[in-house]
């Protein structure tokens, strides 16, 4: 294990992988929470501050104030993404079926490799503009099956999740930085803050209190600061090729515990949208050895 985890590529994807499996139950923790999203978001935000500032001091004793101020300006962008980005994942679990929500997830990487492209300068190959265009296909259908539906906005917040993630994944890779639990700390507390007027956080119930505790002291802040810090050893694209398995495990997850079956136009593009992600990742497996 020593061996493999000596390797930068080998140690990012073991990162990667990690995190998206831990935060794998996420989606059912938010429909299990009865409490409104905004209170939900606020304890969220506040949680994986307060865990995560405790690892930092922990870790770095008296230098912990410091690796706050070294996050920068573009860190702190990326902490108003991260912020965002969880308020939108929260709005579309809350107004569409969840496979809607990480099927539209699953794309990112599709769109960080057109960020990479166009802002790091690491240009994408044939085989990811082509399976760009098959996503942005498979996008379509979802979308097209919510229109007029009540599930509509829970599809654009899933959308606008899906390419602010692709921008942190791509700002994080251009960073290189070694400050990623920092920044998901920041991201927390400035959701808490913007939470604070909407929000009633003592609205949550006896059972609310459990599941919100391990998602916002367990699941959110180790699975985003493990995924976060992967991009310091993966190209972006990369990175977001392992939420797939978010995608095949969350709804799952969901289904079994709620009885949640995915729409039938989802499944489809899901499943068309998964196979090249899937192509498109062995492809590029094989190129780079």
């Amino acid at each position: 294990m020593r061996r493999f985890l000596s390797n930068d590529h080998s140690k990012g994807l073991a990162l990667a992988v990690t995190g998206i499996l831990i935060l794998t139950p996420d989606s059912l923790f938010i429909r299990l929470i009865t409490a409104d999203h905004w209170s939900l978001l606020f304890w969220r935000g506040l949680m994986t501050f307060a865990t995560l500032a405790l690892w930092q001091i922990y870790t770095y004793r008296r230098a912990a104030l410091a690796r706050f101020r070294a996050i920068g300006g573009l860190g702190l962008v990326v902490a108003l993404l991260f912020a965002l980005n969880t308020s939108l994942f929260v709005i579309s679990i809350r107004h569409t079926a969840v496979a809607n929500t990480l099927v539209l997830l699953s794309a990112a990487p599709l769109f960080a490799a057109v960020f990479s492209s166009l802002f790091l300068r690491e240009h994408a190959p044939l085989r990811t503009w082509i399976a760009t265009l098959i996503g942005i296909a498979s996008i379509a259908l979802i979308m097209a099956d919510s229109l007029g539906a009540a599930n509509l906005i829970g599809d654009g917040a899933a959308l606008a999740m899906t390419i602010t993630m692709a921008a942190i994944l791509t700002l994080m890779r251009h960073m290189r930085s070694n400050n990623a639990v920092a920044i998901v700390a920041l991201s927390g507390l400035l959701l808490a803050l913007a939470m604070l007027i909407p929000s009633q956080p003592f609205s949550l119930s006896g059972s609310d209190w459990l599941y919100m505790s391990l998602l916002g002291l367990v699941v959110i802040p180790v699975s985003f600061a493990l995924a976060l810090t992967a991009p310091r050893y993966l190209p972006a694209p990369e990175v977001g090729l392992v939420f797939l398995l978010e995608t095949i495990l969350g709804p799952f997850l969901v289904w079994l515990v709620l009885g949640e079956e995915p729409p039938v136009a989802t499944l489809i593009g899901g499943m068309v949208l998964i196979i090249t992600l899937a192509g498109h990742a062995a492809l590029s497996l094989r190129k780079s050895r």
